[in-house]
Formats: structure tokens, C-alpha cells, sequence
């Protein structure tokens, strides 16, 4: 099985992803943690490319520095990936180029799903958890040095987040929905539990 953690920048998915890592851990589930781009050698190296501020990137070679990260994980997890014992979860996947580049850069959404598609062999998360905030929100919990992408307007963003709710609108029963904004971390944690514990459930009942 294949969980992605998605959302916009300031959402919270380090914090969550942590403690997910935490509640694993304690209950001895064995849970599979990735992250995309930078869940390889070779696409940790890319990732800090990408997000190096030295670079003016151009929009298609950014689309393509993130389709290339993403192939390179499928070529080594992607049996990992089909493993139906196994549980990965994964901070951002295809999703996250379909929000930033074809939503926020305005690019060909019908051209980034195909490549996603010749590049994923298949793959596509089972359960996304999508936390939402809002970009009036997100500039205000923004701190410290901001990335290449970090440091994007807040148009941007306010795309990159239309982006997302059009993707939870056409899949919603893959991507589930939580608001970040009104509610503590523990809350959202257990949220997020609550639903990969039912997604879990439900797939383990439709097996028998």
C-alpha cells in the first residue's frame, strides 16, 4: 500500500510525518517511510538542486527535474510499492506536481499526467491525506529562510491550492480532506490515523 502526505508549503506535513514515524514506532507497525522528491541518493541530490536559490530555474526544467526524481523511486521501490504486506508512507508524490506545477506554474495539467503516468508504471498513492491551509495562513506561519519554491508570491500559492482541492473534488475517495487551520497538531494526528487505520481496514476486509 501507498499513502501519500500532501499540501501546500506550512501545512504541517514535517510535523505529522514525525509523528506518524513516532506512532509507528511505538506500536511496532513497520510502517515504510519515504519522501518524493529526495527518497533517493540520487533524488536527495536533485532535491537540493531544485531547491537551491542560486538557480532561476525555468518552469519546464523544474517539471522535469521532479518527473526525473520520481522516476528514479519508482525504479527502486516499485515492487516495495506493489507489496500488498507492506505499508509505505510517502511525504508528497504525483500529486505534488500536479498542485505546484500544473496548477501553480500554469502548465499543461493533460501533459504533467501523462509524463506522471510513463513515469509512475501504474503507481499512484491508494490513500492521500491532503492538509489544507490556506495561503493568507501560510504566509503568516512562514519563518526562518525560505526555500527556491518556499519564497514563491502568494498568487502562486493561491493556485498551487485550487490545484489541490480540484484534485480531492475529482478523487475524493483517494484523497481525504483535513483542515489544518482550526485545529492542534495532536487533533490533526489523530485524524490522520483514524483515516489510515480505516483505509487499512477496509482493504484488509475487501482481501478475504
Amino acid at each position: 500500500m501507498l499513502i501519500s502526505i500532501e499540501g501546500p508549503d506550512q501545512a504541517g506535513k514535517t510535523t505529522q510525518i514525525k509523528l506518524l514515524k513516532e506512532y509507528s514506532e511505538q506500536n511496532n507497525l513497520n510502517w515504510n517511510f519515504t519522501c518524493n522528491p529526495g527518497g533517493t541518493d540520487f533524488g536527495y541530490k536533485l532535491r537540493e538542486l531544485i531547491l537551491d536559490k542560486a538557480y532561476d530555474v525555468a518552469a519546464k526544467a523544474e517539471l522535469l527535474i521532479y518527473l526525473a526524481d520520481r522516476a528514479q523511486h519508482i525504479s527502486e521501490y516499485a515492487e516495495d510499492f506493489k507489496d500488498p504486506n507492506k505499508i509505505f508512507i510517502c511525504d508528497r508524490f504525483s500529486d505534488s506536481t500536479l498542485a505546484y506545477q500544473g496548477f501553480g506554474r500554469s502548465m499543461d495539467t493533460n501533459i504533467i499526467n501523462q509524463i506522471n503516468s510513463y513515469v509512475c508504471e501504474g503507481i499512484k498513492p491508494d490513500l492521500t491525506i491532503l492538509l489544507m491551509i490556506e495561503p493568507e495562513e501560510a504566509f503568516k506561519r512562514r519563518e526562518g529562510d525560505p526555500d527556491r519554491m518556499e519564497q514563491e508570491n502568494k498568487l502562486f500559492f493561491i493556485r498551487v491550492a485550487n490545484g489541490y482541492k480540484t484534485i480531492a473534488s475529482q478523487e475524493p475517495e483517494r484523497v481525504k480532506i483535513i483542515d489544518v487551520k482550526t485545529h492542534s497538531k495532536e487533533h490533526i494526528h489523530d485524524t490522520i490515523i483514524a483515516k489510515i487505520n480505516e483505509f487499512i481496514e477496509g482493504a484488509s476486509f475487501a482481501k478475504r
